[in-house]
């Protein structure tokens, strides 16, 4: 049987605890359902957009899951573009379960991890925010510890001094450059998928792509629309992917999708070529 109870306020009611509690459970367990058979990854939002003058980098609100728990960010967050040549990846670090006075809170704090290229260690240094709460109990404060339960890759990038991060993409290939630009080929976007599944704009740059191609069959026509269209699974790129080059992996990561679409496109041959239909006029017949 399914019973789904919403208060009823009036005037001169009284509210009670469980009205209340209603409130509180309602939005938040239709939230979960809605996402009940996504795994870990990005719902949606968490966009990039770069500001030159600024020299930051915003990343947009969105929804994230992690740990089958939900999380909304409300608020855009930026950050400054680095100034030292490094190797940096953005990470969204998760917690949840924090108790604080009557609430248990569930976070998310953004860190660069940086990669020293130059030393080429294992060593990372973050930048981030506290990984520590204050709670005042009784004219007392007392440490909390947050309870992480995972993180998300954002994005990853290498700078180089005098130049601006971008995320301007012109191609498929252009997903994947050396320097200064905001990476998304690893971004973690959830799906059915425990790996999740590869970021949209990646998909649509291939669907763009491959709609332009000469030696199209069924099932590449097929896949450039659904990529066109939206997310993708991971299995169905899979697929795809073994049925074009004749492979029968199941497991890849998100770099090898990424390489094996590019000799997709490679074997699609050239764009086909445009041909402009002339119009052509009938010549008056005259009956005498």
């Amino acid at each position: 049987m399914i019973e789904n109870k919403y208060p009823i306020f009036g005037h001169g009611q009284v509210i009670s605890k469980e009205a209340l509690d209603l409130l509180r459970d309602n939005p938040a367990e239709l939230t979960d359902l809605m996402h009940l058979d996504r795994k870990d990854g990005i719902i949606s939002g968490f966009e990039l957009v770069t500001n030159f003058d600024a020299k930051q980098v915003t990343v947009t609100r969105g929804i994230v899951k992690c740990g089958k728990k939900i999380f909304w960010m409300n608020e855009d967050y930026k950050f400054d573009m680095p100034e030292i040549e490094n190797r940096y990846v953005l990470k969204l670090k998760l917690f949840s379960n924090i108790e604080e006075r009557k609430f248990y809170i569930r976070s998310a704090d953004f860190y660069l991890e940086i990669l020293d290229i130059e030393t080429n260690n294992n060593e990372n240094t973050e930048i981030t925010n506290n990984l520590e709460v204050w709670q005042e109990s009784d004219d007392k404060t007392k440490r909390v510890w947050k309870n992480k339960i995972g993180e998300i890759e954002i994005t990853r990038f290498i700078t180089r001094i005098g130049a601006e991060l971008r995320n301007d993409y012109n191609n498929f290939r252009d997903l994947r450059r050396d320097f200064n630009l905001l990476e998304l080929i690893n971004t973690k976007y959830s799906s059915k998928h425990e790996l999740g599944t590869l970021h949209p704009k990646i998909l649509e740059l291939f669907g763009k792509e491959a709609s332009k191609k000469e030696n199209l069959d069924i099932y590449d026509v097929n896949f450039y629309v659904n990529c066109l269209n939206g997310n993708i699974e991971r299995d169905v790129i899979i697929a795809y992917i073994n049925l074009k080059l004749h492979m029968e992996k199941e497991n890849y990561t998100n770099e090898e999708l990424y390489q094996y679409l590019v000799k997709i496109l490679d074997n699609l041959g050239k764009d086909r070529k445009i041909t402009e239909k002339k119009r052509v006029i009938p010549r008056k017949i005259t009956i005498e």
